[in-house]
């Protein structure tokens, strides 16, 4: 059966207020005794004018903004709210509109507190007249002794004690049986032996009838005839057992050491100390004490007028740094943004602020699907979506975007916001015209803000229809593989279409119209969106205007770029110059015109490994040209352009580094994005080995980042995306976004320092390398020279053993005197060796003639 609706009485606004709301107001002493309190409209207003449609109070703003007291002001002004325990109006409190309804309430609630008070005071007055019960006392408090009940005659029973007696547990008469078990010492311990058997035997249990279980016949005859009654016959009886536990005799032995007596002496070594060496002694003890007395007063009375232990820096004001100032921790500006049909359980690839309005920001939201699920889905259609959120309702988007596949990168025109260009997935770019949709968006907020009625509250916004891309290049030409990286080319520098060069802009409102794009499959395309033709359907066909396909420095294939940024400058050859990271880990500098007058020209200027795995965020620094940083595996790089190793490196940290971000308005400060769902900041003039400061977005990994800023120190806001499709923008604190008072030069001063440092460690790394090559051509030359030398004396021993067959030859066939002759030439040259040679030389003459006599060879003499 439906409830009877409740016709709200005229006057009364029914409201829901959540906790929030009431722990806001301090609403939480309102109850059934205390019904009722007033509100300061003043402060209502202000909640509906910060929160907007997410305030409990927005349905009945009328209520708030049409209320009057009189003559009284309208600061001044407090509405009446009121419990609605009972939800008897369908919300939980509800408001009068006017006084005259107030003062019907607050006389109704006055009259119910003095009817409960006169209920009240009449009942106690009732329980005062009321008798008090009759106590009943025993007339005779006196111990009497204990009566035993016994049975009376007819009556069968035992006396109370017997009964009692009999359930009393004792011993038995016979006996105890005791057991004793022991076993050896050394079967302690051990375990058991198991052995194969030849058969196992086994035994077969037949059924067969117990003898004593036969047929009782007394039974037999109690049951009747044609019964037979097997079993034996037990009287009931009562009986009591006594479990109690099992109990065994132990015993164990253990170590004892056999005590001895032992002693040791010693004697001091003493020194013997003449009387002279005494008074020195003590002439120089006084003269130390004389010396240092001075000094020990001075120090106790300096104790006497200063704290010692006390900390001097502790009296300084705090300085604005980080870690100084109370106000020093990262704070959500507002409630987290998800859509449950756009963005829910999906991954946020990208983010962009638009540009020329405040509270606006655009998230793209992928499909979260494993390598099996995209295989299996490849070739499907299917639609993604860029949302664009406004802080005004963080319930539903502002506008919805529709792609042809899932977005990884996009950008709004830095000039014009009407204008977003996005990278899909397939290789295609495609650009979206705002202007129209912005228009319709304006008329139907007027009208919804207009159209609300004193009694009517807000209908929920209708939804937001998706916005179908302008323009899509054709599959053709586009991108091989996804698109990564996306920017706009700046207006001044405007390229001419297939040649690539630099031309004066053909628009004067400064707002570009080109932009470039680069994708794994190793081309970088740039884009015109004027330039667009149409086919023999009249369809419009958008293609690029200019290509480029960078190739590695080894010329090894192409380079897989992910992330690109430009240079900024609007002169000079440094026009045409960009960086871009690649998936190996590579940060290449390039340019997207040829160099003239080279053999083999190419686009890469410089290429050297910069991280272990792909490299997710290029950025230039906002205030030095010069700068990049980069952000892959576990750590973030900063690199100068005179540099090929970065000049500072950051610490690894304990997951993978997904993005990262230089602050618009400290030239110190890095903020980068971790897997497990942290932010870290560091502040390079704070401290450079570790994060300053570390903040917990959520559990899921943070994919996406983006400052929003004009350069201001009074508010900047972080838009962080997760990998569950959750947006959440927090508050800058103070310290981190206001620039310390010179600042950039001390920043400056620092990467320079870095920069002389790492110089000085490559040309270190340099000079070492050629002291450890000319160390090793010396080690070579040196071994080479023991070669030489160990091949010498093996010849020159081989000389000396044929020359001693020759002669012992030579003495057997009787050429004794040819031998001598020899020998004789041989003692004149050896004369006319050196001294040292010559003492070699008599040593082997007396080994030679050993060897002789040993042999049985003997000269004769002349």
């Amino acid at each position: 059966m439906a409830e009877e609706k409740v016709e709200i009485p005229k006057g009364i606004t029914p409201i829901w207020l959540s906790g929030t709301t009431i722990s806001m107001f301090n609403l939480q002493e309102m109850n059934e005794e205390n019904p009722i309190k007033r509100v300061s409209c003043k402060d209502i207003l202000a909640d509906i004018q910060f929160r907007g449609k997410t305030s409990d109070w927005e349905p009945a703003k009328a209520t708030f903004v049409d209320y009057v007291d009189g003559d009284k002001p309208k600061e001044e002004l407090e509405v009446l709210l009121v419990v609605d325990e009972d939800n008897v109006y369908g919300d939980n409190f509800y408001l009068c509109k006017n006084e005259e309804t107030a003062a019907e309430i607050i006389e109704k609630f006055t009259k119910k507190d003095e009817t409960a008070t006169e209920g009240e005071a009449a009942a106690e007055a009732q329980e005062e007249e009321e008798p008090r019960p009759r106590e009943i006392v025993d007339p005779d408090p006196i111990n009497r002794p204990w009566q035993e009940w016994e049975p009376s005659e007819g009556v069968t029973g035992v006396k109370t004690a017997e009964s009692i007696d009999a359930l009393v547990i004792r011993d038995c008469d016979p006996p105890l049986l005791k057991y004793s078990m022991s076993r050896q010492r050394r079967y302690f311990g051990l375990g058991g032996r198991f052995h194969d058997v030849d058969h196992v035997e086994s035994e077969d249990f037949k059924p067969y009838r117990d003898p004593q279980f036969k047929e009782n016949t007394a039974d037999k005859e109690l049951a009747g005839p044609g019964i037979s009654i097997f079993g034996t016959r037990f009287m009931e009886r009562e009986s009591a057992s006594q479990c109690v536990p099992s109990t065994e005799e132990a015993a164990t032995q253990t170590a004892r050491y056999r005590m001895v007596n032992s002693m040791v002496q010693y004697a001091p070594i003493m020194q013997e100390t003449s009387e002279d060496d005494k008074e020195q002694l003590e002439e120089a003890v006084g003269d130390m004490l004389l010396r240092t007395l001075p000094l020990a007063e001075d120090a106790l009375a300096t104790n006497q007028t200063i704290k010692v232990f006390e900390d001097d820096l502790l009296r300084l004001g705090d300085e604005e740094t980080l870690g100084n100032t109370s106000d020093n921790a990262i704070k959500e500006y507002t409630s987290p943004f998800t859509d449950i049909n756009y963005s829910k359980n999906k991954i946020i690839s990208a983010i962009d602020w638009m540009p020329d309005a405040k509270g606006v920001v655009a998230v793209a939201c992928t499909e979260m699907a494993s390598l099996d699920e995209q295989v299996e889905k490849d070739g499907q259609v299917r639609n993604s979506h860029i949302l664009i959120w406004n802080f005004k309702d963080p319930i539903h988007p502002q506008f919805v975007l529709e792609a042809p596949g899932d977005i990884f990168t996009f950008r709004f025109n830095p000039k014009d916001s009407d204008l977003l260009a996005a990278g899909c997935a397939s290789g295609q770019v495609m650009w979206w015209k705002l202007g129209a949709a912005k228009d319709q968006a304006a008329k139907r907020e007027k009208g919804a803000s207009s159209g609300a009625g004193d009694d009517e509250r807000v209908s929920p916004k209708d939804e937001v229809k998706a916005i179908k891309p302008y323009l899509t290049s054709t599959i053709e030409g586009s991108h091989k593989r996804p698109v990564s990286a996306l920017s706009w080319l700046p207006a001044e520098n405007e390229i001419q279409p297939r040649t690539g060069r630099i031309v004066a802009p053909t628009t004067h409102d400064g707002i570009s119209q080109q932009l470039v794009t680069l994708a794994p499959d190793g081309m970088v395309l740039f884009w015109d969106l004027r330039q667009k033709k149409e086919d023999k359907n009249g369809a419009l066909l958008w293609q690029y205007i200019y290509k480029i396909n960078v190739s590695s420095v080894e010329g090894l294939g192409e380079l897989s770029g992910c992330r690109l940024c430009l240079s900024p400058a609007t002169e000079g050859e440094e026009v045409t110059h960009f960086h871009l990271g690649t998936e190996d880990g590579e940060l290449v500098n390039g340019s997207w015109l040829l160099p003239e007058a080279e053999e083999n020209p190419s686009h890469v200027i410089s290429s050297h490994a910069a991280h272990y795995g792909p490299v997710v965020s290029v950025q230039r620094s906002p205030f030095f040209q010069d700068t990049i940083l980069t952000v892959g595996d576990w750590t973030f790089n900063i690199y100068k352009a005179a540099a090929k190793e970065p000049v500072i490196k950051s610490s690894f940290a304990p997951t993978g580094l997904t993005c990262g971000r230089f602050s618009p308005t400290r030239p110190g400060v890095i903020v980068t994005a971790r897997a497990d769902g942290s932010v870290d900041i560091w502040d390079l003039l704070d401290r450079s080995h570790e994060a300053s400061l570390q903040h917990n977005v959520g559990p899921a990994a943070v994919t996406a980042l983006e400052f929003w800023g004009d350069g201001s120190p009074n508010l900047q806001l972080l838009a962080v995306g997760d990998q569950q499709g959750t947006l959440h923008v927090f508050e800058i604190p103070r310290n981190l976004r206001r620039p310390l008072p010179n600042e950039g030069a001390l920043v400056d001063a620092l990467l320079k320092r870095e920069l002389a440092r790492v110089g000085y460690m490559t040309s270190r790394a340099q000079f070492r390398r050629q002291e450890l090559s000319v160390k090793e051509a010396e080690d070579e030359e040196k071994k080479r020279a023991e070669e030489e030398q160990r091949a010498k004396a093996a010849a020159e021993e081989a000389r000396a053993r044929e020359l001693a067959e020759a002669e012992a030859q030579a003495i057997a066939a009787g050429e004794a005197e040819a031998v001598l002759a020899e020998q004789a030439k041989e003692d004149e040259v050896t004369s006319k060796l050196e001294p040292a040679d010559e003492a070699a030389e008599a040593q082997y003459r007396l080994l030679e003639a050993a060897f002789r006599e040993k042999v049985g060879l003997t000269v004769p003499e002349a």
